[in-house]
């Protein structure tokens, strides 16, 4: 019972506070080894209990009913998409409790050296963009270059940037929205041709089909 007593230790400090821990502060507070706390972190990740931010910090998800498996797009169908465009294929969404601040990977097909909970840029990647535009506009602030990108954004129904982000190849992407229409994350595909509108265009019509 030692080891369930340790998880459930963990599990309430990192519930304690609306913020993400470091898997250092969080084994300091607990009383416990690093690589202790971090194996219960990774433990609580696969059952839905907390996610990963980066590297090394970790956030709760929204309480017990957390349990249940998250809500994913099934694999069949990010390979689907991929496989029709014969290239990468990414779905992003916001991190539980950060909704329109942290975007991550959530899932991937196609290859690649992209992987589920890499951070996605907000700003910079087509992701994060087309995931910005569709969120309430009154919700948006920062500098006039980056609202006059998401207008257009707004206005074509795609984002793309025309060179790599972080972990990110060129990419375009379009916005996800739940069944109740609000904004859920972003769907993109690897750009493969430099310049090419008509390889926009194909992409971003096999996206939507899927988002």
């Amino acid at each position: 019972m030692q080891s369930l007593s340790r998880a459930l230790t963990v599990l309430a400090e990192l519930n304690r506070e609306d913020r993400p821990y470091g898997v250092t502060e969080l084994a300091g507070v607990v009383g416990l080894h690093k690589s202790t706390v971090h194996r219960i972190l990774v433990t609580f990740c696969e059952h839905g209990l907390a996610d990963r931010v980066d590297d090394h910090r970790y956030t709760a998800l929204d309480g017990l009913a957390a349990i249940r498996p998250a809500e994913r797009r099934p694999r069949a169908e990010l390979a689907d998409l991929s496989d029709r465009l014969g290239r990468l294929v990414v779905l992003a969404k916001p991190l539980p409790k950060t909704a329109g601040t942290v975007l991550q990977v959530a899932a991937v097909s196609g290859g690649g050296s992209v992987q589920p909970g890499h951070a996605v840029s907000l700003r910079q990647s087509a992701l994060g963009r087309a995931y910005l535009s569709a969120l309430p506009a009154d919700q948006i602030s920062g500098t006039p270059d980056l609202l006059d990108a998401l207008r257009r954004v707004r206005v074509s129904g795609f984002a793309h940037n025309s060179r790599p982000v972080a972990s990110l190849p060129r990419m375009v992407a379009v916005p996800v929205r739940d069944r109740d229409g609000r904004c859920a994350g972003a769907l993109g595909a690897e750009l493969i041709q430099t310049g090419s509108i008509e390889e926009v265009r194909r992409v971003v019509s096999v996206l939507r089909s899927g988002s």
